[in-house]
């Protein structure tokens, strides 16, 4: 087969293609066919409100949903079986695809997702959906046994943030609140999900020779390298990187671990490291693709044959932003990647930080344009086609010296506005004599603060440095994202282009050796993750989009927020006008003149204010008993049905259906309401799936089988006026009548309602104020003056039209009944929790609080839009709940303020129609606003 062949065969994603529309299909239509425990948890992670701090992306969701559905609704065992089912003509198209994906014996899913858009929250999400799916006995290909392989210390040490919590890097411990599976996005609270999530966590050195073997879930976090057979290593660096064995091979001690459990999930971060070519790494002179084949190869025969009848699943997904080979015109794919994001996506989704190309051409005279990117040489030997690097040249110390100017501007911007964020710069070279010159160079200069660039400053890493030396670089590469840590430039090779994820880069300065082709991932991957993500910066996000919408119609940003800036020689121009002509968003310019930080300032709580205006609030726990208690439904009082059952059943027996042909008018088919299908289980099975269900989603999802009992006893007993023995079929016929069906399922949904309704709130005797968060960042643009609050200015949501700021201005700005009120800020802790549809808890964030001398008002602001929004009404019960909870809690006496609260609700289209209203005059409009959308969706039966 010649090369070219080869080529093609593996120059598409052949399944990525194929399930795109395939899934799409599937999802819109209502994810047929999930297990209950995935539904559940699918609706907690994807119906999210639009403000809710932390969702997933539509990225990350299509990336989830498109694994599941190759699990749960394909079920393909092999790599093979999922290519027939889904993109065969691949297979008998390309001979040397066929040949590839016939020796993958276990299901294989590769997921390409770009640097910064978020595979380690893709891990996280179905490694949850497994564990859950396990622990509660669905039926399927599950395990709450888990493999992650990393290719090295710093990927290894990112996944165990994850799961651990970040380590600090002065006393070494890690800080379990910070791990990834703490938060709310992946693990629904309660008895039901968060209280049942336990894995033990095994780092690689805990697994040794004769290792007892885990009880219970687990995970076991480890390098590829060492799963070699055959021990390699010989220093520091090898020991770093995870080569570092036993006499025992390190390989043969995994396994023997491994296979003591008859199922795993295998789970590959960077996995590009160990889908190589055939052919040992020019680096290591290691053969990684054999290395890692061979051990899994052996682990899954070593299983299979242990546990015979009890073995599987076996499951491996990789997770890679560059899971080929080759680069442009010669890129080969990885077989196996059934969904694809490239970066372009990312860039045009603001996921990621938007490029610029720095152009300043000259400091102090120096023209760049005519000065070399290559570093100085002395006279080549006869031996060598080049002589030894002798110095940096001219030309690189001019973007080293553009780099570090911007990176200076940036820390002075940030400071200036109260911006606790540290930029960073990272310097890439291609040699690493070249990055130890730059750090001497560095050693020179001084910075905005007339402090030397020392070591404290400058890091330099790379492979050639010195045992201990390389350990304590690894060491602060942890500094990187630690604000107030002097550590501001970071300098490397491209050969360590791995790990270096870290959200504080700024400023990328290139120093190329030679004009060879690079991939942009390998020029700017350490630096694309977003400095100030949506949900920790939301009064950020306005100012970045329109960044970034100056940068699409080609004009100067107003601001560079989450902006990453490359420094390189003009001669590389044409490289990324050649992206720009793929459509990549890339600006170009020079911005020394140009504020890093736009109109946002900070906004400090007056000091001389907070006796008058400061606001307190009860901190309340949410306390519904986990779930509705449906005990306490009496079925006695539910409505029956209207028509006598003996009349209604010999109806029915006489009752037939004429089927007509539309074009033709033809009669083609008569037939009566029986169901060889139907019986009374099947009756039970729909209508409690039909009460827990609302359109796409499930509601109360936890009580399907409390509900199916609810159901049996009100049509066995209530709901004909007698006792009906279901179970023979004469009876159960009746069950099928679809008017019949609703009046039951309706009838158990409404006054399921009223005990949902029921929301408990206990206050916890602390109290919440608003000068807790003594500084907010709000836009100058869109921000309002105010003398009726801490702080002397409030920003707001521009989008609407401007319906918060008029509100501000014009209601409670003037409004003399207003005593003090308050936009309220994420940071702020009025947090109200309730239950949504699916019976899982969420957190709801009041946009307005206001103190008058009457009573307390809590004020959401509603696009008209958005007011009929099932979940509006539901927040809204929530939130008249703890309102009624909180007016029974006296405030201190250090707080002027009254004791009631209540909770209004104004739309956009109701403000505008009552123009001119004060405070009080709007308050019943929005008293029956409120009314109205709870009363709506009562009447909604769910």
């Amino acid at each position: 087969m010649s090369k070219r062949q080869d080529n093609e065969a593996f120059s598409q994603m052949y399944l990525a293609k194929a399930l795109e529309g395939e899934v799409k299909a599937w999802v819109d239509q209502g994810y047929n066919g999930l297990t209950q425990t995935t539904i559940e948890l699918f609706n907690y992670w994807f119906n999210r409100d639009e403000d809710t701090p932390e969702k997933f992306y539509a990225c990350q969701k299509r990336a989830i949903e498109t694994v599941v559905y190759c699990c749960e609704i394909l079920k393909a065992k092999t790599l093979q079986e999922l290519f027939e089912k889904t993109a065969p003509e691949a297979l008998y198209q390309h001979l040397p695809l066929k040949n590839e994906v016939e020796t993958i014996r276990f299901p294989k899913y590769a997921v390409k997702m770009a640097t910064g858009s978020g595979k380690t929250w893709i891990l996280a999400a179905l490694l949850v959906w497994q564990y859950f799916n396990k622990i509660n006995d669905e039926s399927g290909d599950y395990s709450y046994r888990f493999l992650i392989v990393t290719p090295g210390h710093e990927v290894l040490d990112r996944i165990l943030d994850s799961f651990k919590g970040k380590r600090n890097p002065k006393t070494g411990n890690r800080d379990p609140q910070s791990s990834d599976y703490k938060r709310s996005l992946f693990v629904p609270e309660g008895s039901r999900w968060r209280d049942r999530f336990h894995l033990e966590i095994i780092e690689p050195s805990d697994v040794q020779p004769n290792s007892s073997p885990p009880d219970g879930p687990f995970v076991y976090i480890t390098n590829w390298q060492q799963f070699r057979f055959k021990s390699t290593a010989q220093n520091l660096w090898a020991k770093y990187t995870g080569e570092d064995v036993e006499e025992q091979p390190r390989g043969e001690i995994i396994l023997d671990f491994l296979s003591e459990f008859p199922d795993l999930i295998i789970m590959n971060d960077e996995a590009h490291h160990v889908h190589a070519k055939s052919k040992p790494k020019k680096e290591t002179g290691k053969d990684e693709e054999l290395v890692w084949r061979q051990f899994m190869n052996r682990l899954y025969e070593r299983i299979k044959e242990k546990h015979k009848k009890e073995f599987g699943p076996f499951v491996q997904i990789d997770f890679s932003a560059t899971p080929f080979y080759g680069s442009r015109e010669k890129k080969e794919y990885f077989p196996h990647i059934v969904y694809d994001y490239p970066l372009i996506n990312a860039m045009h989704e603001m996921l990621v930080k938007q490029l610029f190309l720095e152009e300043r051409q000259s400091i102090a005279g120096e023209t760049l344009e005519e000065l070399d990117f290559r570093a100085e040489r002395l006279e080549p030997d006869g031996s060598h086609r080049r002589g030894a690097i002798a110095g940096l040249s001219a030309g690189q110390k001019l973007l080293l010296n553009i780099g570090r100017s911007k990176i200076e501007q940036l820390s002075t911007e940030f400071k200036n506005k109260s911006i606790d964020k540290k930029p960073v710069m990272f310097v890439l070279c291609e040699d690493t004599k070249v990055a130890d010159l730059t750090k001497e160079h560095f050693a020179t200069l001084t910075d905005e603060n007339a402090n030397y660039y020392d070591d404290k400053q400058v890091l330099a890493i790379h492979s050639e440095l010195k045992d201990s030396e390389l350990k304590q670089a690894r060491d602060n590469l942890a500094k990187i994202d630690i604000d107030d840590d002097p550590l501001r430039v970071v300098i490397s090779v491209l050969m360590l282009r791995e790990g270096f994820d870290k959200n504080n880069i700024a400023v990328i300065v290139v120093l190329r050796a030679s004009e060879a082709d690079l991939l942009l991932e390998q020029i700017v991957g350490r630096g694309l993750r977003l400095m100030f993500p949506t949900y920790s910066y939301p009064e950020l996000q306005d100012s970045k989009k329109q960044a970034y919408d100056e940068i699409r119609l080609n004009k100067t940003p107003s601001n560079s927020l989450d902006f990453l800036f490359v420094v390189e020689h003009p001669r590389f121009r044409a490289f990324y006008e050649g992206l720009k002509q793929e459509g990549y968003i890339i600006g170009t310019g020079d911005t020394s003149t140009t504020t890093s930080t736009g109109d946002v300032i900070p906004v400090d709580a007056i000091p001389e204010r907070m006796p008058y205006f400061d606001i307190a609030w009860p901190i309340q726990i949410y306390d519904e008993g986990r779930l509705p208690d449906l005990s306490q439904l009496d079925i006695s009082v539910l409505p029956k049905y209207p028509s006598n059952f003996n009349q209604l059943k010999q109806f029915l027996s006489k009752l037939s259906i004429q089927e007509t042909h539309v074009e033709t008018g033809k009669k083609t088919k008569s037939w009566k309401l029986e169901n060889e299908y139907f019986d009374f289980n099947f009756f039970l099975m729909q209508a409690s799936k039909a009460v827990a269900t609302k359109g796409k989603s499930s509601i109360l999802t936890a009580k399907r089988v409390d509900i199916a009992c609810l159901i049996d006893d009100f049509v066995s007993k209530h709901c004909f006026s007698k006792q009906i023995d279901f179970t023979k079929p004469e009876n159960y016929c009746v069950l099928n009548y679809p008017d019949v069906f609703d009046h039951i399922v309706n009838a158990i949904r409404q006054e399921i309602i009223r005990l949902v309704e029921g929301y408990k709130y206990e206050p916890k005797g602390l109290w919440g104020t608003l000068s807790e968060v003594s500084r907010i960042m709000v836009r100058e643009s869109k921000s309002v003056e105010t003398d009726k609050s801490i702080y002397p200015r409030l920003g707001y949501q521009p989008k609407g039209g401007g319906f918060e700021r008029d509100f501000m201005l014009s209601v409670l700005n003037t409004s003399s009944e207003v005593i003090s009120y308050a936009k309220l800020d994420r940071r702020h802790k009025l947090k109200i929790q309730y239950r949504d549809e699916t019976g899982i808890l969420r957190t709801y964030e009041i946009d307005f609080i206001v103190n008058t001398s009457e009573k307390m008002y809590l004020v959401e602001t509603k696009a008209t839009k958005d007011i009929d929004n099932p979940n509006v009404a539901v927040k809204a019960r929530a939130a008249v709940a703890w309102c009624d909870q909180a007016s029974t809690v006296s405030p201190p006496d250090k707080y002027n303020q009254p004791q009631g609260w209540e909770y209004l609700l104004l739309s956009e289209s109701l403000f505008r129609k009552n123009e001119g209203l004060g405070f009080s005059a709007l308050i019943p409009l929005c008293q029956a606003l409120r009314n109205r959308v709870i009363a709506h969706d009562a009447n909604r039966l769910f």
